[in-house]
């Protein structure tokens, strides 16, 4: 737990340097029980993240860690469930994800505890949240849940999906293209989902089936999981 917060506060330094601002997101954390091999009844606690991806999510997912492991034994899993967001922060958050050498989920707890295979329900991780995914150490689906992806949103003015303000000038489609790209092969996912997502209008969503999230290496199904 040491080494998690070590790693957050290099990442909020960094961050707050290169002139990120602070505010409240869409996207809410919780705590939940777990059931993992080898700690009996004191098993760290996973979790889990559901809701809209804001530009600034990963200090606030940094601040969420940062005072969980006050007070408890934090697990390396957290349980996804979102239907998008600002690219860029989900890309921010699934840096940190990384940095913190952290599993992801897709799915959500069906009940009072959770283990890698067991406890979950299916969920949906679609648009900015594939980012999220890529972020994890190790990629995991529940049976039934639904990724989807899609072009990003470009053009004149961008806006954060959450407080509606400017957040950036133009963004050009290729630049965004070739950034999905770069990002997919620093976390080990085939970059050709960079074209899937291209190929995609931003008013539409592709949703990958489990074959194809295989073939990206962008996920397995949480019943493989170890």
């Amino acid at each position: 737990m040491r080494i998690i917060r070590q790693a957050v506060r290099a990442v909020i330094a960094a961050a707050l340097a290169g002139g990120v601002v602070s505010g409240a997101g869409a996207m809410s954390y919780r705590l939940v029980e777990a059931e993992l091999d080898g700690c009996g009844a004191a098993c760290p606690k996973i979790i889990h993240a559901s809701g809209t991806i804001q530009q600034n999510e990963h200090l606030i997912f940094a601040e969420f860690v940062a005072n969980a492991a006050k007070s408890h034994r934090l697990s390396s899993i957290v349980v996804v469930e979102s239907p998008g967001g600002f690219n860029a922060g989900a890309a921010a958050l699934g840096l940190m994800i990384r940095k913190l050498n952290m599993s992801v989920i897709v799915g959500r707890p069906a009940g009072g505890s959770v283990s890698r295979s067991t406890g979950l329900t299916s969920g949906v991780c679609a648009s900015a949240c594939v980012l999220v995914l890529a972020g994890g150490k190790s990629r995991y689906f529940v049976p039934g849940s639904r990724v989807g992806v899609h072009r990003a949103h470009t053009g004149p003015e961008v806006r954060d999906p959450v407080t509606r303000t400017v957040v950036s000038g133009t963004l050009q489609h290729d630049a965004i293209r070739d950034a999905y790209s770069r990002y997919f092969k620093q976390m080990g996912v085939d970059q050709s989902l960079s074209m899937v997502m291209d190929k995609t209008p931003s008013e539409s969503m592709y949703w990958l089936s489990p074959a194809e999230m295989g073939k990206f290496r962008l996920a397995k199904t949480a019943t493989s999981a170890r």
